[in-house]
């Protein structure tokens, strides 16, 4: 497969053209504007059918772009994005604005080659190839939106029950009969020890309990961040400033340091075996959801589930059989329908939180998920 890719790029480039023989090799390309194209030496791309219609046969990567922009724009299924790159290790999908991306077709297979940019240019001529670190990933694009990225790490949290029992705990407002607090209050913390005055913590407060609905498992407890606070005074009983709520913060909240969060690599991709689970658990209704919002699923670390493991949302519905007698209605239910997708981006042992990156419907709180195939 790889000497048709070659040839194909040979053929397109009139180039000639030097490859590495190890596993992620390394197309250089030795005319007056040199190149670097990745390509895996046993790639075999996707199937045709897996890359939409609509995709754009070259395409140069620009500074707005994330990583999920672009496998929407490519794929029918974003858990391919890896494969269509032609890459073995998550880590080498990286891509910079500036790199030109193209499209070669082999045998039903396509497989997506990127031309360097300035960030992954040599120097002239000829030079052997070898793994090198590039000290530029804070130039490379993030998966999603950075701000709406952090948002998700951040929130929701799940907290050990006993841990989140001990932590320093809101004991009063600083107003007299007052006890729900906003930004602009002052509240008062029994426990807090270990910082400096000026240092900022998080307010969290016992949000539920996340039981899995088939085997009545207990999956953790979740915890809601309600806002952040700024230290003033350190002492038995300290006294804070709100500096930004998304909840009101009451009595018997608790608070903790919270470092702002490593932005993860998040690559959509397959799992080595199907993992079939439910979301367990919605953010913006009690009922159902739709794009861009979370979800939780009752399989996590244990279960084989890691970062960026894409689900495909299914739907069965139960229908009146017309052909039943109607005073005694019998109900049909109809194949499973493919409704949406979620990629995975925080977690635990038990469970994990998803995004829905898209819906055709209305997802609802129980519908069965299952890795993409």
């Amino acid at each position: 497969m790889l000497k048709k890719i070659l040839l194909l790029l040979l053929n397109s480039l009139s180039l000639s053209v030097c490859y590495a023989a190890e596993s992620d090799g390394v197309i250089s390309f030795s005319d007056s504007t040199p190149r670097v194209i990745s390509v895996q030496s046993n790639t075999t791309g996707v199937r045709a059918d897996l890359v939409k219609s609509t995709a754009p046969r070259s395409y140069t990567v620009k500074k707005t772009d994330t990583v999920m922009k672009l496998a929407e724009m490519y794929l029918k299924k974003i858990s391919y994005w890896s494969q269509f790159m032609g890459v073995s290790r998550f880590n080498a999908t990286k891509l910079y604005p500036g790199d030109q991306l193209q499209i070669l077709g082999v045998d039903g297979y396509k497989v997506l080659v990127v031309n360097r940019g300035n960030n992954g240019s040599i120097s002239p001529g000829y030079e052997k190839l070898v793994p090198t670190a590039r000290d530029i990933d804070s130039d490379a694009l993030p998966p999603m939106s950075i701000r709406k990225l952090r948002n998700l790490l951040m929130k929701p949290t799940l907290v050990d029950q006993n841990i989140f029992e001990s932590l320093p705990v809101v004991v009063a407002g600083g107003e007299v009969g007052q006890y729900m607090y906003t930004a602009g209050d002052n509240i008062y913390v029994k426990g807090l020890t270990g910082i400096g005055l000026g240092s900022q913590v998080s307010v969290l407060s016992k949000f539920r309990e996340i039981v899995d609905p088939d085997s009545k498992e207990s999956l953790g407890y979740e915890v809601r961040w309600d806002g952040t606070a700024i230290l003033d005074q350190l002492g038995p009983v300290s006294t804070l400033h709100v500096n930004n709520t998304v909840s009101q913060i009451s009595p018997l909240d608790r608070v903790m340091t919270v470092a702002e969060p490593d932005i993860p690599v998040i690559v959509p991709h397959k799992s080595d075996q199907i993992i079939s689970g439910k979301i367990v658990a919605l953010y913006d209704s009690l009922t159902s959801t739709a794009e861009d919002n979370t979800v939780v699923i009752n399989r996590g670390d244990r279960d084989g589930v890691d970062v960026g493991l894409v689900f495909d949302v299914t739907s069965t519905r139960k229908i009146v059989d017309p052909t039943s007698n109607q005073d005694k209605p019998k109900y049909l239910v109809m194949p499973p329908e493919i409704i949406g997708e979620v990629i995975v981006y925080k977690v635990y042992d038990k469970l994990s939180f998803g995004l829905v990156t898209n819906s055709s419907r209305a997802i609802e709180l129980y519908s069965v998920v299952q890795s993409q195939e």
